[in-house]
């Protein structure tokens, strides 16, 4: 006797991705600290702190090989993807940076 065949295929799930920061989360956290540091080869973090720059929320440094800052412009942060960044908060009344608890979370 032959056997039925199933037309039924099985597909495997995928490991889910690791999840990416949300622009409103990242500009929280920034705002908080007044500035945030993002890893060489945090791709999420940095393309949704490249958008936030883009409207005017944050400030991009590039952080160079001997430790020093270098601000980035909207045009420059999208070719600089292979260094450390930090993010701060810009400064609209006052300095860039400055946290918005200003030291309150500071023991």
């Amino acid at each position: 006797m032959i056997e039925p065949t199933s037309n039924v295929v099985t597909f495997r799930r995928r490991a889910a991705p690791a999840p990416a920061r949300h622009p409103n989360g990242l500009m929280e956290a920034v705002y908080s600290a007044g500035s945030l540091s993002i890893r060489a080869d945090d791709m999420a973090t940095k393309t949704a702190a490249v958008m936030l720059q883009a409207l005017g929320f944050l400030l991009i440094e590039e952080i160079l090989a001997d430790g020093t800052p270098r601000r980035l412009s909207r045009g420059e942060a999208r070719k600089a993807l292979d260094r450390p960044w930090r993010l701060s908060k810009p400064g609209f009344g006052g300095e860039a940076g400055r946290p918005d608890a200003d030291g309150a979370f500071v023991t």
